[in-house]
């Protein structure tokens, strides 16, 4: 910029302070500085559009680092005194082009009319207000995209209509009767561990909400996850898990690396770990077992605590006739069939359960 251009430009005590707002909202609240230049840059010239009913051309740039508005008028030259903001007299254009003419147009930089300056304020309040709600959203979207299927730590902040409304970190999350551990007591202020799962848009400032769950199966492998190293590493791996949230759940692990018991790694040392699990979810009992590649083996794995003594298979009709003790054949079946309920999900088979001795 040249000493004149310079001069010219717009004297504005608040230009350094323009620049840290920009720098502010591009740094702090995630808008680009690209789109909040160009804000300004539209809304000048709107609110000149606003206030003249035959405005002047107008250009207007803005150094994005220092704040310094630079405004260049474009005019058309009559003969005698101009009649609106849109012209220039020909003695005046001659100042600033010797060879303007009546008809011709002349550009002059000038500076800001205190009027259009006030109404510019408030369109650029407006279009940074809309464009920090963007970013806002737009960042929040990008968080929760990241979480999706993640163990996160969320606190309740409120009860509604039987929907828990949680808030995990910058994210607002809601957990619905379904996603809920039937019977668990959630009240204000409790800390709760959830796997996110898919986002909606949500209301006033909330703006977005992602949906949670502590019954989708995803959590007890993500607390599983978080609590056996030889999970995190890849040593042991999870090749099956079901559950009923808050009363059974049935996981069958197998180790990759030898010399690893994948059963013992998830229990832990004395029944540490796998009792961390079972205390984040409410006493929830977890059976874990090893898995199996031969299908009569994994049913009577899936069948514990009950002991199986033989397990007989019909490939043809997927089904799997499992021999107990008859003092076990209760503990077999479960209660409500719970636990041959979940055998049956966790093997994919198809489980008849009879006493040892019965004619088959």
């Amino acid at each position: 910029m040249t000493a004149a251009e310079s001069k010219a430009a717009v004297e504005n005590d608040r230009a350094g302070e323009l620049g840290d707002v920009l720098r502010t909202l591009r740094e702090i609240h995630g808008v680009p500085t690209g789109g909040v230049v160009a804000a300004i840059e539209a809304a000048i010239p709107a609110a000149w559009s606003q206030l003249e009913t035959s405005p002047p051309g107008v250009d207007v740039k803005l150094d994005p680092e220092t704040g310094e508005l630079l405004i260049e008028l474009t005019r058309v030259v009559v003969l005698g005194e101009p009649t609106t903001d849109a012209e220039i007299s020909l003695e005046r254009a001659r100042e600033l082009d010797p060879d303007a003419e009546v008809g011709s147009s002349v550009r002059e930089l000038a500076q800001l009319p205190k009027a259009v300056a006030a109404r510019a304020a408030r369109l650029v309040k407006a279009a940074i207000g809309h464009r920090v709600r963007e970013a806002r959203r737009e960042r929040l979207e990008g968080e929760a995209e990241a979480s999706r299927g993640l163990l996160v730590s969320s606190i309740v902040e409120r009860v509604e209509a039987g929907t828990i409304f949680l808030r995990a970190g910058q994210l607002q999350a809601y957990l619905p009767r379904d996603e809920q551990i039937r019977g668990e007591r959630l009240i204000r202020g409790r800390h709760l561990k959830v796997v996110l799962m898919e986002s909606r848009a949500g209301g006033g400032e909330e703006m977005l909400q992602v949906r949670a769950s502590r019954a989708n199966a995803l959590l007890l492998r993500r607390l599983l996850e978080a609590e056996v190293p030889e999970l995190a590493d890849g040593s042991v791996v999870i090749k099956a898990i079901t559950r009923e949230p808050g009363e059974r759940s049935k996981v069958a692990v197998e180790s990759l690396r030898a010399g690893i018991d994948p059963k013992g790694a998830c229990i832990g040392p004395k029944g540490v770990r796998i009792r961390s699990v079972v205390a984040e979810l409410n006493g929830e009992k977890v059976d874990i077992l090893e898995w199996s590649t031969d299908p009569a083996e994994m049913v009577a794995r899936a069948l514990a605590p009950a002991p199986v003594s033989a397990v007989h298979l019909d490939q043809a009709a997927h089904r799997a006739t499992a021999l107990v003790a008859p003092q076990s054949l209760s503990l077999a079946i479960g209660k409500e069939g719970q636990n041959a309920r979940l055998a049956a999900r966790l093997t994919g088979w198809r489980i008849d359960i009879r006493p040892l001795g019965e004619d088959s």
